[in-house]
């Protein structure tokens, strides 16, 4: 990985797509936009932007983490206690691979985006409609099927949204400032991780309860969002001409000898996401099957799991977030969180106690929580000029804190 910041590494990334300067009362021309967009590292951060980020990112991960983390497993052992291993890893990896597929597709309907609402503000709209259809489903399976189902729908919801929300920093956040707004928008990730780790466990015998009970704070904090939010519209005239079809394919193909920062970043996310993969997916059936966790223990040790790791992710996040805007170079910062993850890995993979196990995956989140500012800075120095498409490709393997629903 090089010793400096990282250059762009396919097309320099559009000034259209960062500049959170310029009136949002009417399509502005692409020359217009460039003209404006080279303050924009200087520029002011804009309050209502940064609050429409935070708050979505709050009532997402309020309404997604819960049934990611404890009602996923829960309904599939029911359902399936002969192969619940195999029918958990199904549907974990429906969703992930459905993110991989569908976010940059919506990354880049969204670049292309010509709505009077904006550009993001239709995705901000429509995922949330889905994901909360995919929840409601999952709350009313009764067979594996059903529940894979589910899954998809969430998936399809999820990259709908990730997708506009994701370009909303490159958007409208100057870039000595993102690293702050990351940190700050992983620590409210935490606190609504926190909330849903307090209040689900207790309905831990309701499957419908447990996937759905913080829909109704997602359909508020979606609006709100929205409302404060405000957008970029894209003239017509400035859409990319290069077919749909085209750019997903150069989305998905690049040469990391010709584009090695983008190479290095993708990998980075990729090998943090599958350490958090081992950790997480499996915890519940780690617990009950290895630690001989009895049922009804569960819904306090959830509790006490979820909030030890949703505490290190914050202290993780804390000291990336303000440490990330005042270094030159990342590297060492990317290298410290992989070697503490590596570090809470083993200890959680030979842990004898539930004390043990919990303190391995408190190390495991702090590495996370320390990874997702930096991650975060680094990815922008390396967008191409499709910030859509491009964010979402990279955020199609992303480290998240406990849970699938955490934007980021």
């Amino acid at each position: 990985m090089p010793q400096s910041e990282p250059q762009s590494a396919m097309a320099p990334s559009s000034p259209a797509s960062r500049n959170p300067s310029l009136p949002q009362d009417e399509p502005k021309s692409a020359d217009a936009v460039h003209a404006a967009s080279s303050d924009a590292p200087l520029g002011k951060v804009s309050k209502r932007a940064a609050a429409a980020i935070l708050v979505t990112t709050f009532g997402n991960t309020a309404a997604t983490l819960m049934p990611a983390v404890v009602t996923l497993p829960i309904v599939v052992a029911r359902i399936a206690p002969e192969n619940k291993e195999s029918g958990l890893g199904i549907a974990v990896g429906i969703s992930a691979f459905g993110g991989m597929i569908l976010s940059p597709l919506f990354g880049a309907i969204s670049d292309r985006t010509t709505s009077r609402l904006g550009m993001r503000k239709p995705g901000l709209i429509i995922g949330p409609v889905f994901t909360i259809l995919g929840l409601v489903l999952l709350g009313l399976a009764g067979n594996l099927v059903a529940v894979y189902t589910s899954m998809g729908v969430v998936a399809l919801g999820q990259a709908i949204s990730n997708a506009s929300h994701s370009a909303m920093v490159p958007d409208s956040i100057p870039q000595h400032a993102r690293g702050r707004v990351f940190g700050f928008s992983s620590v409210v990730g935490v606190l609504a991780g926190l909330l849903a780790s307090i209040v689900g466990p207790k309905f831990i015998g309701n499957q419908f309860v447990m996937a759905t009970i913080a829909v109704p704070l997602f359909v508020v904090t979606s609006a709100l969002g929205v409302l404060l939010y405000r957008d970029r519209l894209l003239d017509p005239r400035d859409v990319p001409r290069q077919p749909l079809l085209r750019t997903l394919l150069q989305g998905y193909r690049f040469n990391p000898r010709s584009a090695p920062d983008f190479a290095w970043v993708w990998l980075g996310r990729f090998t943090i996401t599958l350490g958090m993969a081992f950790a997480g997916s499996f915890a519940l059936y780690f617990l009950t099957d290895e630690l001989g966790v009895a049922k009804g223990d569960l819904p306090s040790m959830i509790a006490i799991n979820s909030t030890l790791s949703l505490a290190g992710t914050l202290v993780g996040t804390i000291v990336g977030a303000v440490i990330t805007d005042k270094v030159r170079s990342r590297k060492r910062l990317v290298l410290v969180s992989a070697v503490l993850l590596a570090a809470g890995s083993v200890v959680v993979a030979f842990a004898s106690s539930v004390q043990v196990y919990f303190a391995g995956t408190a190390l495991i989140y702090l590495a996370v929580g320390l990874f997702i500012p930096t991650d975060g800075v680094l990815v922008m120095s390396v967008l191409s000029i499709d910030v859509g498409l491009n964010w979402s490709f990279v955020r199609s393997v992303r480290p998240r804190g406990p849970g699938y629903g955490c934007h980021g």
